[in-house]
């Protein structure tokens, strides 16, 4: 008997595959459950990365009984859930987004023990953040633009600059504010999925920035695998995100070693209905985002 997210891998990339994985724990340790998970053997359609990137010393592997759960209990609204929190029954099977700290932060201590670094990426980047005085000298600054190689599951192309409607892309003016939140003699790591573009950017010029250029294996669809740029991110002593759960855990793993600026709104206007109010932590800081289409160079 266990509670389990049966779908974890194929519900998102690695961003929301931590938030699935660190709500069945939270879920688990609330309700006195215990929990399970697919194996790194699992065909996912989505790079199931968790296992290729973290230690995970407490993970329970789903094993292959042939028994089903009693049921799958779906949600896609963004905001917490008490009742599944404090009222689920056991055997149950999760699907959806899950997407609040609310979930773990009792176990806040286990979730950043399972999601320590290999050392394969953590001693590398460790290094470079010690070569720019260390994590209080540091931020991270994440710009997400959407790869040109990325494709849908259908084949087509897709990046999050032809979804502006639901995943706005995240402005200059707010990352300008966004950098008056910090001392200026602090070294601005910038990480992005278009790393190219953002070296153009007459903001972004000047000593104190400095580019993740790092270079990730691929897979199938073209996506590119952000191990480094999240350790990278987790070692820093503060963060400006985008509307990333990618860069929301960057932030989250540094356990409140600086400041955190994270856009608002999150969504765009078609994903308007959301409920957001538990999606950013109430001791981070919101700067307004316009959340109108830009074109693809702006």
């Amino acid at each position: 008997m266990a509670v389990s997210f049966k779908g974890l891998g194929n519900e998102g990339r690695l961003g929301n595959q931590m938030f699935q994985y660190a709500f069945i724990r939270g879920l688990a340790a609330n309700r006195g459950f215990d929990w399970v998970v697919p194996g790194p053997e699992a065909d996912r359609l989505d790079n199931y990365g968790l296992f290729d990137a973290f230690e995970l010393p407490n993970c329970n592997l789903e094993k292959n009984t042939g028994e089903p759960f009693y049921k799958t209990v779906e949600y896609r609204d963004m905001h917490f859930n008490e009742e599944i929190f404090n009222k689920c029954e056991d055997n149950t099977n999760f699907s959806g987004n899950f997407q609040t700290e609310r979930y773990f932060e009792a176990i806040s201590n286990s979730i950043r023990e399972d999601f320590t670094f290999k050392s394969y990426y953590l001693d590398p980047c460790q290094e470079y953040i010690d070569s720019l005085g260390g994590r209080e000298n540091c931020i991270f600054l994440h710009v997400r633009r959407g790869s040109p190689n990325l494709t849908g599951r259908r084949g087509e192309k897709w990046s999050y600059q032809m979804v502006q409607e639901y995943h706005p892309l995240c402005k200059k003016e707010y990352y300008i504010e966004a950098l008056k939140e910090f001392p200026e003699d602090k070294n601005v790591i910038v990480v992005s999925d278009l790393i190219d573009w953002c070296k153009r950017q007459d903001w972004l010029q000047g000593d104190r920035f400095q580019f993740s250029d790092s270079s990730y294996e691929t897979f199938g669809d073209g996506a590119a695998v952000p191990y480094i740029d999240l350790c990278l991110m987790s070692l820093c002593g503060g963060a400006i995100i985008a509307n990333s759960s990618l860069s929301w855990w960057g932030a989250w793993l540094q356990n409140d070693a600086g400041k955190v600026v994270a856009p608002d709104p999150w969504f765009g206007p078609a994903y308007a209905h959301y409920d957001m109010k538990d999606m950013i932590p109430q001791r981070w800081i919101k700067i307004h985002n316009d959340p109108s289409p830009v074109a693809a160079e702006e």
